[in-house]
């Protein structure tokens, strides 16, 4: 990754006294309290600093079996695309270059937001500066490769980009909403991604960084502004009722709460949330549910 292999031919040797800075450095901002509601317990936390960190600051999503991270730094021209085991958190495969140049060319696109997994293939939020176009591409999850597959959704319903994608199998649906301050979910085909219908909510949503459907639900990653304090959200998909899942304060300061991703684990996790801390770390922090 360019701006880590510079650092490390301007500090090396001392690339690991660096690192340790960073790590410690990490520590301090990410040294507070973390809470949540009662009804939900945290379960671990999967640390991340650097160049790791630089692939998962955006979105994630698991099959089970692997985790699946995106991360977009636009001022270095980074978009990486990461698969990581599901115990551990190894790194199994990465690209440091997720969208072909083909389409950076043709639409600007330099940024990944939320992405989710469905029947051996990543879809993948992209859009452009200007948020003039905003995609689904498609990765086999095998190889993390494009596959030469992608649609543009417009912005006649997405006038502020498309912050995350949410695959619904079970209905055959694809869903996204504006970012900031909506009253509706967008339902598009998954076959061919044409438009289907709006999901009208109870609420307005605001800054949802990331979703995933699963069991007829939609679990929603909401980044309160300017706050330590962030909500997980739920929309049934059927009826368009919204509520608050859970609370969760993050180290006590503002974080970004970024995608997130729902899977029963076998340590009992069930929610899986990627918080950047804004400078060197990303936290992927695993969530059970009371009940």
């Amino acid at each position: 990754m360019f701006i880590v292999k510079i650092l490390k031919s301007i500090l090396y040797p001392g690339w690991a006294l660096f690192s340790a800075l960073i790590i410690l450095l990490s520590g301090l901002i990410n040294g507070g309290d973390i809470t949540c509601s009662p009804n939900a317990e945290l379960i671990r936390t999967d640390k991340f600093t650097l160049d790791e960190a630089l692939l998962m600051s955006q979105g994630i999503t698991t099959d089970g079996e692997y985790y699946y991270t995106a991360g977009s730094i636009a001022a270095i021209d980074l978009v990486g695309m990461a698969k990581w085991t599901v115990d551990e958190f190894d790194k199994v495969i990465y690209d440091h270059s997720a969208i072909p140049k083909e389409i950076k060319e043709k639409y600007n696109s330099d940024h990944i937001g939320g992405i989710s997994y469905y029947d051996g293939k990543i879809y993948a939020a992209t859009e452009d500066e200007t948020d003039t176009y905003n995609l689904i591409l498609i990765y086999d999850a095998e190889t993390l490769e494009y596959t030469g597959e992608y649609y543009d959704l417009g912005t006649e319903f997405l006038p502020d980009g498309i912050p995350y994608c949410a695959v619904d199998a079970d209905n055959g649906y694809l869903y996204t909403s504006p970012f900031d301050e909506t009253d509706y979910i967008l339902a598009y085909n998954l076959k061919d991604m044409s438009f289907s219908h709006k999901i009208m909510l109870s609420e307005t949503i605001y800054r949802i960084q990331g979703a995933e459907v699963y069991d007829g639900i939609m679990y929603m990653s909401y980044d309160v502004s300017d706050s330590a304090t962030e909500i997980v959200q739920t929309v049934d998909v059927k009826t368009g009722k919204v509520e608050n899942l859970f609370e969760r304060t993050v180290s006590g300061r503002d974080h970004e709460a970024e995608g997130l991703t729902v899977y029963p684990m076998e340590d009992g996790s069930f929610i899986h949330i990627a918080d950047y801390d804004k400078l060197v770390s990303v936290n992927i922090r695993h969530y059970s549910l009371e009940g």
